[in-house]
C-alpha cells in the first residue's frame, strides 16, 4: 500500500477516533488514510494501464474531443492532508458563534438521544445502498419497518412510507395524490396559515402544471383558519381535491381539526393533516387518525420528523413524514402516494422477513407514468428517528412534550403582566407562541447578542402589529428559561401582580391514549442495530458493484466534520452574524462546484438528483415563460436509455406525455446508435419537424451504458439553434469531473449526486444531495439562496434576480454539504481529475478482463471505449441452456443478481438500463487485487451458470433469508407493527466477509452443496 498518509495524535484526539486502526477485513488496507481516499498503489495503477496498452491514465480520456476538456487546471486548492484537513473542518465550524435561541417556526430543536450517534456510526446502515436486494439488506429493512411502526403508533395511520425529502415536499406530494384519488378535480385548498417556506415550495413546484392551488384565508382576530369563507369555498368550488391544514398553524396556535376534517368529509375532499410527531407523544395532541365527529380521521398526514433525531444543521437533511390510510375500509388510496414502503413479506421457505413493497409506482419502472420522480429519500434520517422513538418510548416522548410546554407555560406566566407584551392570540397553543409587543421586533432581538429571543414574524399573512414568535423545546435549562423572561423585564415594566390570560387546553384537542411504543434499554437498542448493521454489506469492505450508483468510499471523517456542533447547532433562522462558517462552508462549495463543471451558478438547495432535474427543468420552464414561449415549448427530448427519474422528473414538471393536434407532446424518446450513442439522425429530423416547440433535452453523460456521448457538443448546438436547452444528468460525473468542462459542452443544467460522486453515505437509500449548476442563460432564474461575499470577508445570502422560488423549506440538506465540502479539500484540483482517472481506469480494467467472458452491452459496441461503468449479459446460447434448467428467462437476469450475493457482495444494477443487463460500476476505492478478485467471482459465476444452472432456482444461498417472495408480500400488504418487544434477527448461514474470504472456486462449491441440500429436504 503506498501514499498512506500519517496522522498525528493531536488529530486523532480530535476526531474521538484513530483513523490508523481503520483496516479492511485481514488485508493492509486503509481506505481512510489513502490519498485521494485511492486504495490502488502507483504499481496497481501502472499495472493496469499496462493491460490496457496505455502509457498513462490522460491516454482513458483520448476519444473524447479535446475542445470540451478543460485547458488548464480546475480552479480548487491545493488538497489538504488528513491533520491539514481536520484543523480546516475544526476552524470553520468555531467561526459559527450559537446564541441560546428560541427559534422554531417549522424547525423544533430538542435534546438529542445518545442513541442516535451511537446508530449513526454503524457503518453497516450508513454506507448500505436503496434495499432492492432485500435478502442482503434485512438489516436497513427493520431499521425503516420500526420508524414506521413508531410513527404508526404515534398517528394512528395504518401506512406511513419511508420518508420524503422534508415537510414541504411532502405537502406537494400529497396535494397530488389527493389530484390522482379526485381524477378529475385539478384544484386544491391549501391553509393560509401553513408556513410561508412551506406556500414557497408548493407554489414553485405547481408553477407550469395543472394544479392550482387555492387558499383557505386566516381569521385575523382569531389566527386561525377563517372557517366559514372556507366553508363557502369548499361548497362552491366543485373541482376541489383536497384541502390541507395544520394540526398547530404557522402562528403556533392548535386549528379545530375536527371541525375541518368533518367540512372535508362534507364536501367529499381528501384531508390533509400538516402534523409534528413528536406532539403526539402521550398527553399530547390527538392523533390525526382520530380527527373528526365521527373520529374516522384525515385522508393523509404529511410532517417533518427532523427533531426527533437530529439538531437543526441549518435546516437539513430534514425528514419527510407521509402517512395515509389502509384498512379494511381503505386500501387502494395508498397506490395513489409517492415513496418507498417497506411491508411484511415471507422467503421461499415461508419464513417471516421484510422488503419493499408496490414498486411498480415508482420511477425506476414507471418513468413518466409514476406517481413522483422522487428516487433518493431520506432512509438513514429515518433509521436515526427510529432508533431514538425507540429509546424513548412513550415514557421518554411524554418527558420531553411535558418539559417544552412546562416551559412555554412558565415563560408566559413570568412576562405576561408586563406592558406593551400580551399573547397576539387568544388560541389555545401547545409550546410555541406569537406575542404582540409595542416596539419593533427586530430591534428588540437584536438588542441582546448572546441570546436570540425569537423569530421576528412582523406582517406574515398580512397580520398586523409587532409580532415576535417563541418556540420552546426541552433544549432549555430552568436557568435558560429565566435569563429569557430577565430579558423581558429588562426591556418592560409592569405590576407583577396583575392577572394575566392564559387560554386553556380544552380536552378535544387532547390525545386520549398512549401510543404504545415500550420501554427499552439502550443497551438494547444498541445491540439491535448493530445486528442490523451486520445484516448488510458496505463498500467500506469491497467492491460494491451497482451501476450508475458510485459507491465508493465514504470516509469517516466527513461524517466527523458534519457532526461538529458549530455546525450542528446552527438553526436556518439565525441572523447571517451567527452563522458565519456555515456561510463561508456554502460560499466555498459554491465556488468549487462553479470550477468543477465549468458554469457560472449554482444552486445549492436541491436535497437529491431527482430534485436536481426538477430545479433544473423548472428553470428552463422559466427562461422560456420569460420570452413568451411557455405555451409553445411544449416538448423535451429524452434518450430511451436515461435513468426513470428523467421521464418522471419531466412529467412532474408538467411535461405530460400526450397528443395535441395530433402532435406528441410532453416526452419524446430518442433512440441508441450502434455505438449505444444518441440517434444523431433521428435528432436532426425531430428538430426539422418539431424545433420551434422543443424546451430542451436531457442527457446522461456518460450515458447509463459508460458511453461518453461523443457527440453531445453537436446535440447542444441543435438543441440551441431551436433556442432549446440542454439538461445534463450528472449521475455519472464521477467519471468526467475536473477533466470536462460542461461549458464547453454545452450545458445549461447539470445536476451534481453528492452521495455519488461526493462520497455522501447512501444510508440506505438517502439522505442524497444535489449541487445544480447552470449556465449564464438561467443563473437569474436560480432557487433559493446564494451566498455572497462581500469586501469586508463577510458572507450573507442573497437570491437571484428572478429567482423561480424555493424546494425545500429552508437551504438543503447543509449537513451533507458539509462532507461534500469536506471530501473537496482532501481531493483538492489534483484529487478530483485523479479521482475520476482511476474511476475510468478500474472500469475499463474490468472490462478488458472480462470482455472475452460475458457479451457486453449494447450489442456490437464492444470497440466502443467505457468510462466508469459496462453492462454485461449473456448468450443467447447461456439463456437458453438456464431456460432449460427451470428457470424462464425474463427472471433469470434477476437471479443471477442473487449469485452475487453468496459470494459476499451486493449485486450490480439489475435490468437496467438493459432488461437483459447486469450494470457494473467499480468505483476508484479499490485495489487491483479486490479488482482481480471481482473478476474471479464473475468468473465463476459464468461457469456455475454454465456447468449447474439450477443453483438460480435456491440463489441466494447463505443470506440471512432467502429469495423473498415478492408477489406475497404485495398481495399480503401490513406495514407495520406494534412496538411492544424487540424481535429476533435473522441470521447470516454464513456470514459475508467469510464469503470473500474463501477462494472463489470454493464458494461455487458451497452453492452446489447448498442447492443440494434444499433440494432434498
Amino acid at each position: 500500500m503506498s501514499h498512506t498518509q500519517d496522522v498525528s495524535n493531536a488529530t486523532i484526539d480530535k476526531l474521538g477516533f484513530d483513523p490508523r486502526s481503520l483496516k479492511v477485513n485481514s488485508q493492509d488496507i486503509n481506505r481512510e488514510l489513502a490519498k485521494n481516499y485511492i486504495s490502488a498503489s502507483d504499481n496497481d495503477i501502472e499495472s493496469m494501464l499496462k493491460e490496457l496498452g496505455l502509457n498513462s491514465l490522460d491516454e482513458l480520456f483520448s476519444h473524447i474531443k479535446d475542445d470540451v476538456k478543460f485547458s488548464e487546471k480546475i480552479a480548487l486548492e491545493k488538497g489538504l492532508n488528513y491533520d491539514e484537513l481536520v484543523a480546516n473542518l475544526d476552524t470553520l465550524s468555531k467561526k459559527n458563534n450559537i446564541p441560546t435561541n428560541y427559534l422554531g417556526d417549522g424547525l423544533p430543536q430538542y435534546k438529542i438521544h445518545d442513541i442516535v450517534p451511537y446508530v449513526c456510526n454503524i457503518r453497516g446502515l450508513t454506507t448500505a445502498y436503496t434495499p432492492y436486494q432485500p435478502e442482503r439488506s434485512q438489516g436497513t429493512l427493520n431499521t425503516l419497518w420500526i420508524y414506521s411502526s413508531a410513527i404508526t403508533a404515534l398517528t394512528g395511520f395504518e401506512a406511513i412510507n419511508s420518508s420524503l425529502y422534508e415537510r414541504s415536499t411532502c405537502l406537494f406530494e400529497a396535494l397530488k395524490t389527493g389530484v390522482r384519488l379526485a381524477r378529475k378535480k385539478t384544484k386544491v385548498l391549501v391553509s393560509e396559515a401553513i408556513y410561508p417556506q412551506d406556500r414557497s415550495v408548493i407554489e414553485t413546484n405547481a408553477a407550469h402544471t395543472g394544479l392550482e392551488i387555492l387558499w383557505a384565508p386566516i381569521n385575523k382576530e382569531s389566527g386561525l383558519i377563517d372557517f366559514e369563507i372556507t366553508k363557502e369555498i369548499l361548497t362552491t368550488n366543485k373541482d376541489i381535491a383536497a384541502f390541507a391544514f395544520g394540526q398547530v398553524n404557522s402562528l403556533g396556535l392548535l386549528e379545530d381539526v375536527d371541525a375541518l376534517t368533518d367540512l372535508c368529509q362534507e364536501n367529499d375532499v381528501s384531508s390533509i393533516a400538516i402534523i409534528d410527531p413528536i406532539l403526539l407523544a402521550n398527553k399530547g395532541l390527538k392523533k390525526p387518525s382520530e380527527y373528526g365527529s365521527d373520529k374516522s380521521g384525515v385522508t393523509m398526514i404529511v410532517g417533518e420528523g427532523q427533531h426527533l433525531c437530529l439538531d437543526a444543521n441549518y435546516g437539513g437533511p430534514g425528514l419527510g413524514i407521509f402517512g395515509i390510510r389502509f384498512n379494511e375500509k381503505n386500501k387502494n388510496q395508498i397506490r395513489q402516494t409517492a415513496g418507498r414502503y417497506v411491508g411484511n413479506a415471507v422467503d421461499m421457505n415461508n419464513k417471516q422477513c421484510l422488503a419493499m413493497v408496490l414498486s411498480t409506482r415508482e420511477q425506476h419502472i414507471r418513468r413518466e407514468k409514476a406517481t413522483s420522480n422522487i428516487c433518493s429519500n431520506q432512509s438513514f434520517v429515518a433509521t436515526i428517528a427510529g432508533a431514538a422513538l425507540l429509546a424513548h418510548g412513550d415514557q421518554g416522548l411524554e418527558t420531553k412534550l411535558g418539559i417544552s410546554r412546562q416551559n412555554t407555560q412558565y415563560f408566559l406566566a413570568n412576562i405576561l403582566h408586563l406592558d406593551g407584551v400580551e399573547l397576539a392570540f387568544n388560541a389555545p397553543y401547545f409550546n410555541e407562541v406569537v406575542l404582540k409587543i409595542n416596539k419593533p421586533v427586530k430591534d428588540f432581538i437584536n438588542s441582546n447578542d448572546d441570546i436570540v429571543i425569537g423569530k421576528d414574524i412582523t406582517g406574515r399573512h398580512g397580520l398586523e402589529g409587532n409580532l415576535l414568535k417563541i418556540s420552546f423545546g426541552d433544549l432549555h435549562s430552568q436557568e435558560d428559561i429565566d435569563k429569557l423572561i430577565n430579558v423581558f423585564k429588562n426591556n418592560f415594566t409592569g405590576d407583577e401582580n396583575a392577572d394575566v390570560f392564559m387560554p386553556d387546553l380544552p380536552e378535544k384537542f387532547l390525545r386520549t391514549d398512549a401510543p404504545g411504543i415500550a420501554q427499552f434499554t439502550l443497551e438494547e437498542v444498541k445491540a439491535f442495530y448493530d445486528k442490523c448493521g451486520e445484516l448488510n454489506v458496505s463498500p467500506d469492505d469491497a467492491i460494491y458493484p451497482l451501476g450508475s450508483c458510485t459507491m465508493k468510499y465514504n470516509p469517516y471523517v466527513n461524517d466527523w466534520a458534519a457532526g461538529l456542533k458549530g455546525f450542528t447547532m446552527a438553526h436556518p433562522d439565525l441572523d447571517d452574524k451567527y452563522t458565519q462558517g456555515t456561510l463561508e462552508l456554502l460560499y466555498n462549495i459554491q465556488e468549487d462546484f462553479k470550477s468543477i463543471t465549468g458554469l457560472p451558478g449554482v444552486v445549492t438547495q436541491a436535497v437529491a438528483g431527482a430534485q436536481g432535474e426538477l430545479v433544473g427543468i423548472k428553470m428552463f420552464q422559466a427562461y422560456h415563460a420569460d420570452k413568451g414561449n411557455a405555451q409553445t415549448k411544449n416538448v423535451i427530448l429524452i434518450p430511451k436509455s436515461a435513468h426513470g427519474t428523467n421521464p418522471a422528473t419531466a412529467a412532474v414538471a408538467g411535461f405530460v406525455p400526450g397528443k395535441v393536434d395530433g402532435k406528441q407532446v410532453g416526452i419524446i424518446t430518442l433512440d441508441a446508435d450502434q455505438r449505444g450513442q444518441i440517434d444523431l439522425e433521428q435528432l436532426k429530423e425531430i428538430i426539422k419537424t418539431d424545433g420551434d416547440r422543443i424546451a430542451g433535452i436531457m442527457v446522461t453523460n456518460p450515458n447509463t451504458a459508460g458511453v461518453f456521448e461523443e457527440n453531445f457538443k453537436e446535440v447542444a448546438d441543435l438543441i440551441h439553434s431551436v433556442d432549446g436547452l440542454v439538461y445534463m444528468d450528472g449521475a455519472n460525473m464521477n467519471a468526467i469531473a475536473g477533466i470536462v468542462s460542461l461549458e464547453k459542452l454545452g450545458v445549461d443544467a447539470c445536476h451534481n449526486n453528492l452521495h455519488k460522486t461526493w462520497t455522501i453515505p447512501h444510508g440506505g437509500g438517502g439522505p442524497g444531495d444535489a449541487i445544480v449548476a447552470v449556465s449564464d442563460k438561467l443563473v437569474d432564474y436560480i432557487p433559493g439562496t446564494q451566498v455572497e461575499k462581500l469586501s469586508d470577508g463577510s458572507f450573507k445570502k442573497v437570491r437571484a434576480k428572478k429567482c423561480i422560488g424555493d424546494f425545500h423549506r429552508h437551504d438543503g440538506n447543509v449537513a451533507h454539504k458539509v462532507r461534500a465540502y469536506t471530501y473537496l479539500k482532501a481531493l483538492g484540483q489534483d484529487g478530483v481529475v485523479k479521482m475520476s482517472q482511476i474511476a475510468v481506469l478500474s472500469a475499463r480494467y474490468l472490462f478488458n478482463k472480462l470482455k472475452d467472458v460475458y457479451p457486453m452491452l449494447p450489442l456490437g459496441a464492444d470497440n466502443t471505449p467505457r468510462m466508469h461503468e459496462f453492462i454485461i449479459t449473456l448468450s443467447d446460447d447461456m439463456f437458453a441452456h438456464i431456460e432449460k434448467s427451470g428457470t424462464p428467462k425474463n427472471q433469470i437476469i434477476a437471479k443471477v443478481g442473487k449469485l452475487f450475493l453468496d459470494f459476499g457482495l451486493h449485486a450490480p444494477t439489475v435490468a437496467f438500463p438493459e432488461v437483459f443487463g447486469l450494470m457494473i460500476e467499480p468505483t476508484e476505492s479499490f485495489t487491483k487485487k479486490e479488482l482481480d478478485e471481482f473478476c474471479d467471482v464473475l468468473i465463476a459465476i459464468k461457469n456455475v451458470l454454465s456447468d449447474s444452472p439450477e443453483v438460480l432456482q435456491t440463489a441466494p444461498h447463505f443470506t440471512p433469508i432467502k429469495k423473498v417472495d415478492e408477489v406475497w408480500a404485495n398481495k399480503n400488504l401490513k406495514f407495520y407493527t406494534e412496538l411492544k418487544e424487540l424481535w429476533e434477527l435473522p441470521s447470516d448461514e454464513v456470514s459475508p466477509k467469510q464469503l470473500r474470504l474463501n477462494d472463489a472456486i470454493e464458494v461455487v462449491e458451497m452453492i452446489r452443496k447448498k442447492h443440494r441440500e434444499i433440494k432434498e429436504a
